[in-house]
Parts: C-alpha cells; structure tokens; sequence
C-alpha cells in the first residue's frame, strides 16, 4: 500500500458541510487527511471506518504563522478533551475528526461560529478573489479594446485568443463565489439570530467546470503552439510554462523555509511577498536576455538556414513556399530572392503574411520587381464582414493632412465579389488591391501596375 497519496480537491473555502462529508467519505475508503498544502491535500492510510469530522475556523491564524499560538494550543486541547483529535490546519482553516459514534459538536453557537467563518474569509478568501476579479476585469478591458482597434490581429492570435478566453471564466468564477458567499452570508445572519446555522452553498460544479475548460483550452493552446508556431513562440510557452511553477514553488519554498526556522509572521509576510517580486524580476530578466542571445547566435534558425552579410548586418535567405509568386505572374529570371511566410492562426481566423524581395545586395537592387500581400482566412462566416472593414476603414499609411482610402474597382479580372484600389490623395491611385473571395480577403501589393491577365492569376491562386 502507498504511504501517501496527493488530490486536488475543490471546495470553496467557506464549504465546511462540503470538506467534512468528503473527508468521512474518503476514510471509509481508509484514507485520512493528514496535510493541506498548495500542491493537493495529502492523505495517510488507515483502517477503513467510520469516522466523524469538524471543520472550524480560527480568524487570527495565518499561513505565515511557524507555529499555532498558545491561544489555538489551548483550543486544540479543549477539544481533545472532548474527542476531537486535530488532523491538519491550513492558515484559518482547521480539520478535527472523531471516532464517537455521536460526539459533541465543536461549535454550538451559530452566532459565533458564523463569525469565525466571515472574520476568517475576511483574511484570506475574499482578498483574493477580490483581487482575482480586478485582474480578469482590467484584462477584459484590454480584450475588448485589442478586439475594437485590432480585431484581425487579436482574433488570429492564439495567444491572445487564449487570454482573451480565460479572463472571462476567472470572472466569472469569482463573481459566483463572491455572490454565494455574500448571499448565504446575509441570510445565515438572519438564521443565526434565531439561533440556526444556515449550511453554505456547494459551488464546486462551477470551479470544475472552469477548470475543465481551462485544462481543455489550455491543452489545445499548448499543442498549437508546440506542434504549429515557429521556433521562437514554442521556446517563449516553454519557458512561461516553466517559470510560474518554478517562481510558485521557489517562493512557497520560501515560506516554508522561515516557517521551518520560526520566524514571526509579520517577517515571514513581507520576505515571501519581497521574493515573489525579485524572483519573477530576475526570471524573466535572464529568459529575455538569453532569448536575444540565443537568437543573436542563431539559435531559432532551421539547420539549413542560409544568410549573407550587406552592410555590416546579417540577413537570412528564406525558402518559404508561397502560394503566389513573382514568376507566376512575369517572365523576371532572377535567382536572388527571399521568400517569406509568417503570420498568426487560430480556430477563427489566420492572418497570413507573405513576400517576396530580392536580396539586399542584389545588382540592380530597386529595378527587380517584389510582391507582398496578406491572406485573411476566415474560419467563421460572421466574421467576414468586421475584418473587411477593418481592411477598408484602416488602409496602407497616413500623412499628417492626408489619408489614404480604398476605393471600389472593377472586381471581374480579380475573380472575386468586391475589389478595391488604394487611393493616396497627393499621389493618386496606388498599386495596392484588396481583394474579397468567398473565405478569403487578400491584401495585395504590387510594384507596378497589374494587367488584366496578372489578376486573372492572383484570383486563381489566392482566391481558393
């Protein structure tokens, strides 16, 4: 048999009918708790049997405290005396079972008791969930400002995509713990002035269904992004995958450590709190300074990756398949070109950027023909129209007085339903299309100006 074994429960802090039915539950499996961490509940083996238990509340507690102060000595001995042996405590919370077959309760004041509960979430609960709602409140406001300015750049995002769902479960968990405590706290006073205690709610159904849903959409993020994103974004989860729990588990060390070594709370407090904030600091200090090295030395580069030098810099020479090209349009016969893909793409949309330069130190550099354009894949039909009309309302660069503007064109040499050219008011029309197919909305650029027969292709290749 295991000496030991670990669980992630959830129950909401203020949950004591919750915590003690599942501790009897699971000692009738022969599993006592015998330790709360930040890391699961870890439980001891016993005999399998039928056991009482009490969870209470002891408000001046805390989980910087080295030891129980003679105060809470002197509770746990009271309630040894009437069978109740303490298995484990964590900060205000506090676990007793009883092995009478009908003991005494701990607690038969319900005035009382309920204020131990309220003074004890006052410390701990309520803070953080407070806290917690303030940073998913800020973070959806910056989702919807990123979706009003950029909706194309967030919503192809995956990163962004990813934090931009999360932060609204995290609200949403909060605003229903906070409203069934708040709730259950004004209706268990009113209980408990006519001397009943009123059972707390049971929400653990929400914080696992939050938790499913952020392990599922996590694992999909995880996945994309390791098995889809290139080499510098996969490096960057990795490592942020890394350095929380690693700055979780070093500062709990920490405490831990000056818990071990019976410091007072109050230093024990403000050296954790110190840590946390010049561990993260030193971190992501060395993971941005070693990732600019490592790319500064190559490192994110593919094996075969070719590069030459002009003017003292050092640029890469990419071999990217583009699904359109220079010499699908033109007879140039020219050997000299990079072709580069990159992008974003999510479960809603891809943003796809694609060019085609020569070199830096080509001959005849200016004269030799490029071509860039962007592909919009949109995944969902309803979000067609707000990526055109980005496209339309936020087209190529402005002068201080002047502003650049699409304008509609004729759409048949294109192949598609809309086309539009851009319009610079001091210099007339541009050679800059965008171009609207059934699932696709192109952004093309050109270096001169297309002929009938070269759009024909365009719409052939990109309007797929």
């Amino acid at each position: 048999m295991n000496d030991t074994k670990r669980r992630i429960e959830i129950f909401s802090f203020f949950n004591q009918n919750g915590i003690r039915d599942h501790l009897e539950k699971i000692a009738q499996k022969g599993w006592m708790i015998e330790k709360l961490t930040n890391f699961g509940w870890i439980y001891r083996p016993i005999e399998p049997k039928k056991i009482r238990f009490a969870v209470s509340y002891y408000p001046k507690a805390s989980e910087f405290d080295p030891e129980p102060s003679e105060e809470q000595k002197t509770f746990h001995d009271f309630c040894a005396h009437t069978g109740w042996e303490l298995a484990c405590a964590s900060a205000q919370l506090q676990i007793f079972y009883n092995e009478r077959e009908n003991p005494t309760p701990i607690e038969t004041e319900p005035k009382l008791e309920l204020e131990a509960i309220h003074a004890s979430a006052k410390k701990s609960f309520l803070p953080a969930y407070f806290v917690l709602l303030g940073i998913s409140i800020l973070q959806g406001v910056m989702f919807v400002s990123g979706l009003l300015g950029d909706p194309i750049g967030l919503l192809a995002n995956p990163t962004r995509l990813f934090a931009g769902f999360c932060f609204p479960l995290c609200m949403a968990l909060c605003l229903v713990e906070l409203a069934c405590y708040f709730g259950w706290y004004s209706r268990a006073r009113k209980a408990a002035a006519m001397g009943a205690f009123l059972n707390p709610p049971d929400t653990s159904n929400a914080q696992k269904a939050v938790l499913i849903a952020l392990i599922i959409s996590g694992g999909y993020y995880l996945v994309n992004t390791l098995f889809s994103g290139d080499p510098l974004r996969r490096w960057l989860v990795f490592l942020m995958c890394l350095i929380y729990p690693l700055v979780y588990m070093l500062v709990n060390g920490v405490k831990e450590y000056l818990k071990r070594r019976k410091a007072s709370k109050e230093i024990n407090r403000a050296v954790t709190i110190a840590s946390s904030f010049i561990l993260t600091f030193v971190l992501m200090g060395l993971i941005t300074f070693g990732t600019l090295r490592l790319s500064q030395n190559g490192f994110f580069a593919s094996a075969d990756e070719e590069t030459y030098t002009h003017r003292g810099m050092t640029w890469v020479i990419h071999h990217d398949e583009l699904p359109l090209t220079i010499e699908d349009l033109t007879d140039v016969e020219f050997d000299g070109y990079t072709r580069q893909q990159s992008g974003d793409e999510s479960l809603l949309l891809g943003k796809l950027d694609f060019q085609q330069r020569p070199r830096y130190d080509a001959d005849d550099f200016a004269r030799i023909p490029t071509l860039e354009y962007t592909m919009i894949v949109v995944k969902l039909p309803f979000l067609y129209d707000l990526c055109k009309n980005q496209l339309l309302e936020k087209p190529g660069n402005t002068h201080e007085t002047m502003v650049q503007t699409y304008q509609r064109v004729p759409a048949e040499p294109w192949g598609c339903s809309d086309a539009y050219q851009l319009n610079d008011p001091e210099y007339g029309p541009r050679s800059t299309y965008l171009l609207c197919y059934d699932h696709v909305i192109v952004e093309i650029q050109f270096d001169w100006e297309p002929t009938n027969e070269q759009k024909e292709i365009v719409g052939q290749k990109l309007g797929v």
